[in-house]
């Protein structure tokens, strides 16, 4: 069910920005090899990891059949978050509302990590989308 506290104006911006991302994956330039081995330094991704298998594990968050949508808000920005399960782990894919890719990585705690004031749940993103 759609959120009725939400503009007209930022669901379709969030809408967009969820099939511009699912379509492709872009990032900031430089920040993809930067973010890979920062995923690597905390161990959310094997030493050996490698850019094609992070970003099959962004792609699979962001069309996961039972992925769920937060927006973040940080200062006046807003950041569409997409959460999921990947084998066995939630992790969040955050982007930007023109759909590039801000950061995707496993929280220690989703739960706790996700209740932080600044994200608000819109509920599944299927449901979002209808």
């Amino acid at each position: 069910m759609p959120d009725p506290t939400l503009s007209d104006e930022l669901r379709e911006q969030v809408a967009a920005a969820i099939g511009a991302i699912r379509r492709e994956i872009r990032w900031k330039p430089g920040k993809d090899a930067e973010h890979l081995q920062t995923r690597k330094r905390y161990g959310h991704l094997r030493p050996d990891a490698t850019f094609t298998e992070y970003q099959a594990i962004i792609s699979t968050i962001l069309h996961a059949e039972s992925a769920e949508l937060y927006i973040f808000t940080w200062q006046d920005d807003i950041y569409p978050t997409v959460v999921a399960a990947y084998e066995g782990t939630i992790w969040l894919v955050m982007f930007n509302l023109s759909g590039v890719l801000e950061t995707a990585f496993p929280p220690t705690d989703a739960k706790n990590y996700l209740a932080d004031e600044r994200f608000r749940y819109l509920g599944s993103v299927k449901e979002f989308l209808a």
